[in-house]
């Protein structure tokens, strides 16, 4: 039987942070399962950038940028009818076709691309990482300008008609079976993994260069999100404010790109007379999260969106402690403190309960249990969409092509 060719999609640019990194822990892994198992992976992004980085880690790949002809017939796809003329006319978009001539025979999409709408012979994988536009559809991120219908087209069919759905949480299978009627044995859940950055240890001198490059000094609160409305800067800054009005100080350092939130953290600044406390440090590149992290007193993440998210796992992997929403409890389990993302006092006291005797100690043992849970339930994900792989592999056999 000859290998399994697997396209991998890096769709996404690295200023998206998180949604970059954990794709790319994926793709490394499955390079090490295409090494044992005989089989290829075929890797594209439409980002020269990500070509470039990829290159640190060995893995060569190829750039395929969305065509015109591919966005037209992506709007067409979403018009419905134009499905019966491309099922009368047999028709194929340039996407699929360029995918075809490599030899392509699944295509892994390693985030909920709409490209799969693209796709009418080969069958495809799916990345689901939330539902998070049917759990808060209040937020003009996944509302305004038809953003929520454009994400139930592309949910509804995804999980229905991928062959495999990667998810990083059973909360969410749950989910998508419940709204969509996904089959449930086709979902894989693959728990999120801390960045291959945040995970390498480095020279004390190093972290002190970035810090000093940042104009930081340890022990400052740490919050790495791009700046959308679902973030929730604001209940974090009221906190601040909070807690300034009891006597205490803190330090606040925040970093990630501007996605439309900006200019209200700036002016909720202003307000509470913040400038002084609160450091915006913009996108940083990924090798300095991992000191970033290591200088934080905690991680504070009041983020509306889940279940699960990566910022955590990254502070428990360098042992800084975690401060987080009680809603994504099921993440969390003991290892941070939980607080009402609504309320901004919560959240005060939150923090004040870091500085509790040995808490810091007890957070900081439970985060490294919490993560070799995950390391165990993310290698029997990976085992399962191995058998998975298998047998798209004998299936696939058997078609004509």
């Amino acid at each position: 039987m000859r290998p399994l060719r697997l396209a991998v999609m890096l769709e996404q640019a690295l200023e998206v942070g998180g949604g970059f990194q954990q794709p790319l822990n994926d793709l490394l892994w499955l390079r090490d399962w295409a090494a044992k198992s005989g089989n290829e992976i075929v890797v594209y992004s439409p980002y020269p950038k990500t070509l470039e980085i990829l290159k640190e880690f060995g893995v060569a790949a190829r750039l395929r940028k969305f065509g015109v002809l591919d966005y037209l017939f992506l709007f067409l796809k979403y018009c419905g009818p134009f499905d019966l003329v491309q099922i009368a006319l047999r028709l194929k978009s340039p996407f699929e076709r360029a995918l075809i001539r490599d030899g392509i025979d699944v295509v892994h999409f390693t985030s909920t691309s709409k490209r799969h709408l693209l796709l009418y012979e080969l069958p495809f994988v799916i990345t689901i990482f939330d539902g998070c536009h049917r759990d808060a559809p209040e937020f003009p991120e996944v509302r305004n300008f038809g953003e929520f219908e454009r994400r139930e087209i592309l949910f509804g069919l995804a999980s229905t008609k991928a062959a495999v759905v990667i998810v990083n949480a059973p909360e969410l299978i749950d989910d998508l079976c419940r709204r969509y009627a996904m089959e449930r044995d086709r979902a894989v859940c693959i728990p999120f993994s801390p960045s291959a950055y945040v995970g390498q240890s480095a020279p004390a001198a190093d972290d002190a260069a970035v810090l000093a490059k940042y104009r930081l000094e340890p022990g400052y609160l740490f919050y790495p999100a791009q700046f959308w409305p679902h973030k929730n800067h604001i209940t974090l800054l009221a906190a601040v404010a909070s807690l300034r009005e009891r006597g205490i100080t803190e330090r606040l350092v925040l970093c990630g790109s501007d996605r439309g939130g900006r200019d209200k953290i700036d002016a909720a600044i202003r307000s509470y007379g913040l400038s002084d406390q609160v450091s915006i440090i913009g996108f940083v590149e990924s090798a300095e999260l991992g000191a970033l992290y290591r200088g934080a007193a905690a991680l504070v993440m009041p983020s509306y969106f889940g279940p699960t998210n990566l910022p955590p796992l990254e502070a428990w992997a360098v042992g800084t402690p975690v401060i987080y929403p009680e809603a994504f409890k099921a993440q969390a389990g003991d290892a941070a403190i939980l607080f009402d993302y609504d309320d901004p006092r919560s959240l005060a006291d939150a923090i004040i309960a870091l500085r509790t005797d040995g808490t810091r100690e007890r957070l900081r043992s439970a985060g490294h249990l919490r993560l070799a849970q995950f390391a165990e339930e993310t290698k029997t994900g990976h085992q399962q969409f191995a058998r998975h792989l298998e047998r798209l592999k004998h299936r696939l056999a058997l078609t004509p092509r």
